[in-house]
């Protein structure tokens, strides 16, 4: 069979191309190439077929036209596909890589500095000899961007930065260029040893140049190599789908999560505004009611109530209108766009519970036991109550008022795992697109045509389309049907903490080495595809409510960082990354975190703290302290009034507590997460309370006795018994240093922290 197979193969192949189908013929192509004079790609030509440039990754270079860059550096392969027509039918050809090699006449000094290192890899490089490296104060001359550039060469040179626009002996210069040769997001940057310029075509630009600079002062001792860089993504949407519905997140959390992204060039954060614990059949299964007790979320400012007068907004943390507002102009400082998901007509519990008699009433394929989170797609009421819902934050809320969102390009409307009948679903949707175009925003939507065909179109153009799973939506089929896709591949790019199924950051060598933003499973795209915009992983807390083992922020920032500087070489760069995966680690810890930023609140000075007896009862206004730390103090409780609760130490990151509702000892982080130790405090004896803070567990001894057990009091969490969950518990937490005791009944003798 396999003989024969190839014999086929091999006849195929003999025909002239004029012979074949449009696919044959795309898959027979010989390479194009440039030019004589470099500056135009040359296609093949089949008679009675025509080819024509089908996509290029790097449109800066190659332009759709066939033009060549006569701006390049430094020799550079572009990945380009041709596509085939042929009796009003197409076909596209495999990837095809044209090396433009640089077009500047002069050669390289000997002795030229070689490229920096930084993530993600710098594309083209020119060196030169010697080195820029301010002294005493950084001159920056610049009437844009200014506040941006202080805060941050601040950061991480330790020197002083003053404004300097109209002064030659400027350190740093920025300049904005109306020639689009950069695309948005490119940066040029000349580097002489008494001056760095910085050319850009946008301000996202020259945040991406600054975080350049950055990172390569970082690995060359404040200083940066002489020569130039060109600079330029190969995908403009680079982005990191996080679930903050199912897991609360503070907004000081999410401003670390924009700072690290912005760090590694990834522009796209995707926030998940609602969700709920997806897995209702344990409710049903155990003949309880995953309508009343199944954990969901909504974590926006909202004057929406349900009939019984209960908020639509999440009562343990969520966010003021004016707060995210703050926080979408913050992003977008850093070079980062926020994408609000508002996730309709599935996962919408709750909504559902806001309007339960919008609860899908049609025959559902599967999971029957969820249909407690599915609003009714079938009836017309549903999509206008989801339109008056997202009014509230893309209308504006009064003349001369911005809308909540108005900062938002982009919103996504969900859409994904609804289980009932297929044309309820498309007619749903289409509204649904078609509102948020209506309201001048670009509709995003999770891919689910594929699995639900039928008749009703769903609008395509202008419509961004996450392709997540390839059994709901198929890659080639979406670009056929005219959207624009992001690849969002379940098999490779999805992260559930703590589960054992969909985790990408354990895979994140083979990612590096052999992935690529075309690649989905099972399924290709040409790299350079237009419809191609590029990919985002994403980090789902499926593991909430009973199977919430007590993680937060703190636990999952090691997957983060390490997912968003792998996925940003891959999502920015050359296909081929620029070194081993090992060696992009050892880059990783050399360059290290953004400047200004702690998340894991790192003790920069591990000398022991001892606090004198005259400020054990005054605000200590220390850094908080994350594991590693020993805190040892001598305390005796004085009253211990029913109910009441008493703080030890506190800050926006947590509390410690002395004596909880119930009065036990226990701590809480700032997202809620409540933590109890089967232990109290005695009332009027002197004792000795030791917590030891490591990654995933905090011990608590009192008088030199270790505290076994502990349970978690969340809301998130209780086990499958119902029953707060006390077994396989992650409890880091972060040490709270600004004030002590704001409500301890009693006194304090001795603190100290090794």
């Amino acid at each position: 069979m396999k003989a024969f197979q190839q014999l086929i193969i091999m006849m195929i192949a003999a025909l002239p191309l004029s012979a074949q189908s449009p696919q044959e013929i795309a898959d027979a192509l010989s390479a194009p190439t440039l030019d004589a004079t470099g500056k135009r790609l040359v296609l093949p030509q089949v008679e009675g077929a025509q080819v024509e440039l089908g996509g290029v990754d790097y449109e800066q270079i190659i332009g759709p036209d066939g033009s060549v860059s006569q701006d390049v550096i430094s020799d550079t392969p572009v990945s380009v596909f041709l596509r085939v027509t042929k009796d009003g039918k197409h076909a596209d050809s495999p990837d095809f890589t044209v090396n433009v090699p640089a077009n500047w006449k002069t050669d390289v000094p000997a002795g030229s500095n070689p490229k920096p290192a930084v993530i993600p890899a710098i594309l083209q490089w020119k060196g030169a000899e010697g080195m820029w490296k301010p002294q005493g104060e950084i001159r920056v001359g610049s009437r844009g961007l200014y506040d941006f550039v202080k805060e941050t060469l601040h950061a991480v040179s330790g020197l002083p930065v003053r404004e300097a626009y109209d002064d030659p002996q400027y350190d740093i210069s920025i300049e904005f260029t109306k020639d689009p040769i950069y695309g948005e997001e490119g940066y040029r940057i000349v580097i002489s040893p008494k001056h760095l310029h910085i050319t850009a075509y946008s301000d996202q630009g020259a945040v991406w140049a600054l975080r350049t600079v950055q990172q390569i002062m970082r690995t060359h001792d404040g200083g940066v190599p002489c020569g130039e860089i060109i600079d330029f993504p190969r995908y403009p949407v680079r982005g990191f789908v996080l679930d903050a519905a199912r897991l609360p997140y503070t907004l000081s959390e999410l401003r670390d999560v924009i700072n690290a992204m912005s760090w590694y060039k990834m522009n796209d954060l995707h926030l998940v505004i609602n969700n709920n614990f997806i897995f209702h059949e344990k409710y049903v299964d155990a003949k309880r009611d995953p309508f009343k007790e199944s954990y969901a979320a909504f974590r926006l400012e909202s004057s929406q109530k349900g009939p019984d007068g209960s908020p639509l907004t999440s009562s343990d943390v969520s966010y003021t209108k004016e707060e995210f507002k703050e926080l979408v102009t913050y992003a977008r400082k850093r070079g980062v766009r926020i994408v609000p998901e508002f996730d309709t007509p599935g996962h919408a519990l709750a909504f559902t519970r806001l309007r339960p008699d919008l609860i899908y009433k049609g025959a559902m394929r599967y999971h029957e036991k969820r249909r407690c989170e599915m609003l009714d797609a079938a009836d017309p009421e549903t999509l206008t109550f989801v339109e008056n819902l997202l009014d509230e934050y893309l209308v504006p809320p009064a003349p001369g008022k911005s809308a909540v969102l108005a900062g938002c390009d982009v919103i996504h409307v969900g859409a994904d795992e609804f289980f009932g009948d297929a044309e309820d679903y498309r007619r749903y949707a289409d509204g649904l697109l078609r509102y948020v175009q209506s309201r001048h925003h670009t509709p995003r939507i999770w891919g689910s045509l594929s699995s639900k065909p039928g008749k009703t179109p769903v609008l395509a153009k202008g419509v961004q389309l996450n392709l997540w799973n390839s059994t709901w939506m198929k890659a080639r089929e979406a670009v056929e049907l005219g959207f624009d896709v992001i690849n969002t591949s379940d098999a490779y790019l999805y992260i559930v903490p703590f589960a054992n199924y969909y985790r990408a950051d354990k895979n994140l060598a083979w990612l590096y080495g052999h992935w690529q933003p075309h690649i989905m499973y099972r399924e290709k795209l040409p790299a350079g595809h237009p419809q191609l915009l590029g990919a985002a992983f994403a980090l789902w807390n499926d593991s909430t409510d009973l199977l919430h083992n007590g993680y937060g922020m703190y636990d999952i920032w090691p997957i983060i960082s390490s997912s968003l500087d792998t996925l940003s070489q891959k999502m920015w760069g050359l296909s081929a990354p620029p070194d081993s995966y090992e060696q992009h680690r050892a880059l990783a810890q050399s360059i290290g975190q953004v400047p200004g930023c702690n998340p894991l609140h790192t003790r920069k000075n591990t000398q022991p703290i001892t606090i004198s007896p005259e400020r054990l009862h005054s605000p200590l206004d220390l850094p908080d302290c994350g594991p590693d730390y020993h805190l040892t103090m001598e305390l005796e409780l004085q009253a211990a009034p029913e109910g009441e609760e008493q703080i030890l130490l506190s800050s926006p990151t947590g509390q410690l507590i002395g004596v909880m509702k119930d009065g036990c000892i226990g701590f809480r982080r700032a997202n809620g997460t409540e933590f109890a130790y089967e232990a109290k405090l005695p009332v009027g004896k002197r004792v000795k309370l030791e917590l030891i803070g490591t990654p995933n567990h905090t011990k608590l001894l009192l008088d030199g006795e270790l505290i076994s057990r502990m349970r978690l009091n969340s809301a998130l969490c209780v086990d499958e018994n119902f029953r707060p969950r006390t077994r396989e518990l992650i409890s880091s937490f972060v040490l709270p240093l600004q004030t002590l005791a704001p409500s301890f009944h009693g006194k304090i003798f001795s603190l100290q922290i090794q």
